[in-house]
């Protein structure tokens, strides 16, 4: 498969990565992460008119139309320079679900107010119980006069604590045809009654929030996609994220690889740099062939994604595995050649470490993908 960039592809990759390099340098990314919010406003909105935020929605939204191979250009970018802004939980998330299912209302105001830099959302769909399985739900969507009433918890909502509005998850059948049927979404304010959050940080720097709701009523018009259905559009849109996460780590193991390469041309030992030692080289070799086995498999990856390809949910399983093997092995032998430097906090590599720790079980673990890379293999060639 031969994947090339189209002019306007390149101009993205091109100026994101120049914009990235001149203005978001790691000192003023750690002066970020310790503001309340998490992040920097100004850069959100900066993101907003640099026409980011508008990227992949429909020009009938006043998007630009691109897909899942834009939306991995500008992912690997953020993950080269630990990008705070919550791109993923705004914009692919809860962008993807209102986009794809929510009543034209919802979908005017939140679209519109996400595209313009003034919107965030956040995704509720994990349950203390079920951590790494989204289909467990035990939040209740009881049907009332004039809408739903939910009552339940969710556990570890990214950008929780900043965003205006949340799509929930809830169980408003039962699970008759298979784990996610019965599963409703529906797009609920921030300032509703009966919605309480506790926020709190991640370990990569990221907040956010467990949720609690309590008899949150909200109209009819909040359901987003159908009723018992929501997986129905849940899936693509869980498949863009788990994408946009395995650019951002493909971005975060180029940083990491460049700034080890670097640090073993410096150091010296017995009289030399390094990076003279072969087994070192050999090392970083090693590191270097499973980014780019990596990369190959992400851009194969978005482009079935972007045409409907048959086996595209295969590739995403794959992918999410291999990112979790590559990420592992990149970054601990990042942090083992620049020894206890790469585990301090003023220097970027102990957090790029992180972030790839967090990515690694976003969306699923490894074993949890090579069982349904395994389960979709069966079903495609049944």
């Amino acid at each position: 498969m031969f994947i090339e960039y189209s002019e306007e592809q390149n101009m993205l990759r091109d100026s994101a990565e120049r914009y990235l390099r001149d203005n978001y340098s790691f000192d003023s990314r750690q002066t970020a992460v310790k503001q309340a919010s998490g992040f920097d406003a100004d850069q959100w909105q900066t993101f907003a008119e640099l026409g980011w935020l508008a990227m992949t929605f429909k020009e009938e939204f006043d998007g630009f139309g691109g897909g899942a191979l834009e939306t991995m250009i500008l992912c690997e970018q953020f993950g080269k320079y630990l990008v705070l802004e919550p791109y993923l939980e705004s914009v692919v998330l809860v962008g993807g679900l209102v986009e794809a299912g929510a009543q034209p209302t919802v979908k005017e105001q939140y679209l519109a107010g996400l595209i313009a830099g003034e919107l965030q959302g956040a995704f509720g769909y994990l349950e203390e119980a079920g951590v790494a399985d989204p289909t467990y739900v035990q939040t209740t969507a009881e049907a009332s006069a004039d809408g739903f009433v939910l009552n339940g918890k969710k556990t570890v909502v990214l950008n929780g604590p900043e965003a205006d509005s949340f799509v929930i998850s809830a169980r408003t059948g039962a699970a008759e045809k298979g784990p996610s049927s019965g599963i409703s979404l529906f797009f609920v304010s921030k300032d509703t009654p009966g919605l309480s959050l506790k926020n709190y940080k991640t370990y990569d720097g990221r907040s956010a929030s467990e949720l609690q709701l309590e008899n949150v009523a909200v109209m009819s018009e909040a359901l987003v996609g159908e009723l018992n259905n929501g997986f129905a559009i849940a899936t693509p849109v869980f498949s863009r994220a788990i994408l946009a996460v395995c650019a951002e780590a493909v971005g975060a193991m180029d940083a990491l690889l460049t700034a080890t390469v670097d640090y073993t041309k410096q150091r010296k030992q017995f009289g030399q740099s390094i990076s003279e030692f072969q087994v070192l080289r050999h090392r970083m070799v090693d590191m270097f062939m499973e980014i780019e086995l990596t990369r190959s498999l992400l851009m194969a990856t978005a482009w079935k994604l972007d045409n409907n390809a048959a086996d595209a949910e295969q590739c995403v399983a794959a992918l999410k595995a291999k990112v979790g093997k590559a990420g592992r092995y990149v970054s601990h032998n990042a942090v083992q050649l620049h020894g206890g430097i790469g585990t301090t906090d003023e220097f970027s590599v102990g957090h790029y470490f992180k972030r790839l720790a967090a990515i690694g079980v976003m969306f699923g673990s490894r074993d949890s993908h090579l069982s349904r890379y395994s389960t979709l293999s069966a079903r495609l060639s049944s």
